[in-house]
């Protein structure tokens, strides 16, 4: 009487081993292609076709260029000659500053080394190394100041990082080589762990920062929904447990106590957890967080390409946001998650008559900087309308309205300048296209077809790069009532896989 049963239950048995086996099989396969698209992805972003191959090239712009004498881009005059502040390459044996060219350089091939107690070593590209002095790199007829490198975004072990916040400052100051460093741990990551807390961390930056180091304490709002914020200068974190939904960290930000906090949208689309349907909301604006929304990361772990098409996919996050309503300037982001802070190319690069904290702040604040992939890049960007005097990037222009003759009919067209200075002692990043960008669109462009004969010149044996690149700009094109921006950005190297950005310059009708 039981063998009917027997058999039945066998059948089951076997089509629950056959289930189990196709739903093993099917896991698998899901499995196997999400770790496909997560390793091909990022590998398709970066060889996408480059974005000045993809936008429109309106010309509007008349070019001209001309090579500058180290001494004269850099304005190397004692009066505006900082203290000397050494960067070296723990690899490499000392050396002795020389007396004249402010960057000496030495070639490390790849190699394994043991360059910290904190990690048993490093696989890096080739680079070079240098000797700093704070020079001037502004217009000789414009405010002098000097112009700094660092970090604002890196991690720890307090999160998904490695080793301590102090160990992370001293190793951007003393062999990272940076003028200024910011730590910005998850503060998720603190819920289970009551000694890592903001007024630590705040202690350990105060004690870090000296008379040649600004170090910054800050945090990464970590929201797999809405993104990732950058944010320094506040009055302790707001994690993404705490400030679930992207109302409550704005609101949280335009609290009295956080009215000097500056925040900035990080590495848009890199998590893309979110497909890109809520991250930063798009981008929506809020006019009250305008001063404190002071960057966008166009510049991650040294590479830029995946950053240049949007949410839209026709042009870059920053040009969205600066359409929005946001003004943010560029940064170059190190991010990094290991004890390597500072040594990778990605910084920014900022302008300001001395290096402390204060000024730092004042600079963002103004987006007086500029995102750049060449650890020695020394940049400044201005614009001067007719009679005025030049305005700094990051800086506002008020627009006059169209100019009438007698006979109240629009007088001929004025032309705006615009005036880009670059230093650049690396010879292998050689500058080969700028290109000036009115409200997202391309322009003027300049190629330099013949290098390294354009901008180059030699001090010490070695070739560096020194110019000054001229533009002029229709008024016309801004003064029809509504606002305008514009920016400059440089491709450089032979594969233009280096890349520098300058911050936007504003135009309010």
């Amino acid at each position: 009487m039981n063998r009917p049963n027997r058999k039945i239950n066998a059948r089951q048995r076997r089509v629950m081993r056959l289930a189990a086996v196709g739903f093993g099989i099917f896991f698998g396969l899901c499995l196997m292609l999400y770790a496909t698209w997560k390793t091909i992805h990022p590998l398709w972003l970066a060889h996408r076709e480059p974005v000045t191959q993809r936008q429109t090239f309106r010309p509007a712009m008349a070019t001209s260029w001309r090579k500058m004498d180290w001494r004269e881009a850099l304005h190397a005059e004692p009066a505006f000659l900082a203290p000397a502040l050494p960067w070296f390459d723990p690899r490499l044996p000392p050396v002795n500053e020389p007396k004249d060219f402010p960057y000496q350089r030495g070639a490390v091939g790849n190699s394994w080394f043991k360059y910290s107690a904190m990690d048993p070593g490093s696989l890096l590209p080739s680079t070079r190394f240098k000797w700093k002095r704070g020079l001037s790199i502004t217009g000789s007829d414009s405010e002098p100041m000097i112009g700094w490198h660092g970090t604002l975004h890196s991690h720890t072990g307090w999160s998904d990082g490695a080793a301590t916040p102090a160990e992370a400052f001293a190793f951007a100051r003393d062999i990272g080589g940076l003028d200024f460093f910011a730590v910005t741990d998850h503060p998720e990551s603190w819920f289970f762990n009551p000694g890592r807390n903001w007024e630590t961390l705040q202690k350990n930056a105060e004690s870090a920062g000296g008379a040649n180091f600004v170090a910054l304490a800050g945090f990464e709002y970590s929201s797999p929904i809405f993104g990732h914020y950058i944010v320094i200068g506040s009055d302790g974190v707001c994690s993404a447990v705490k400030c679930a939904d992207l109302n409550d960290f704005y609101e949280w930000l335009l609290r009295p106590e956080n009215k000097h906090a500056l925040v900035a949208f990080a590495h848009p689309l890199v998590q893309r957890d979110n497909a890109g349907r809520f991250e930063f909301r798009k981008m929506q604006y809020l006019p009250a967080l305008q001063k404190q929304m002071f960057g966008m990361e166009v510049i991650h772990w040294s590479g830029h390409d995946q950053f240049m098409f949007g949410f839209s996919g026709k042009k870059p996050f920053i040009d969205e946001a600066l359409a929005m309503g946001w003004l943010p300037g560029p940064l170059g982001s190190q991010d990094n998650h290991g004890p390597n802070w500072g040594l990778a190319n990605s910084r920014i690069g900022i302008l300001t008559k001395a290096l402390d904290r204060e000024s730092l702040m004042e600079a963002l604040r103004s987006r007086r900087f500029y995102a750049t992939s060449s650890r020695d890049l020394e940049l400044s960007f201005e614009i001067r309308m007719p009679g005025q005097p030049w305005v700094q990037m990051g800086g506002t222009i008020a627009t006059p309205k169209p100019r009438l003759d007698s006979k109240h009919q629009t007088s001929k067209d004025t032309q705006l300048e615009t005036r880009l200075r670059l230093f650049e002692p690396d010879e292998y990043n050689a500058p080969r296209r700028i290109e000036w960008i009115l409200d997202g669109q391309i322009v003027g462009r300049l190629d330099f077809e013949n290098l390294p004969h354009e901008l180059s010149s030699r001090a010490l044996e070695e070739n560096y790069y020194s110019g000054e690149i001229l533009g002029s700009l229709p008024e016309s094109m801004l003064n029809d009532g509504q606002q305008h921006y514009i920016y400059v950005r440089m491709f450089m190297a032979n594969d233009f896989a280096t890349y520098a950005q300058s911050s936007p310059i504003i135009f309010t009708p």
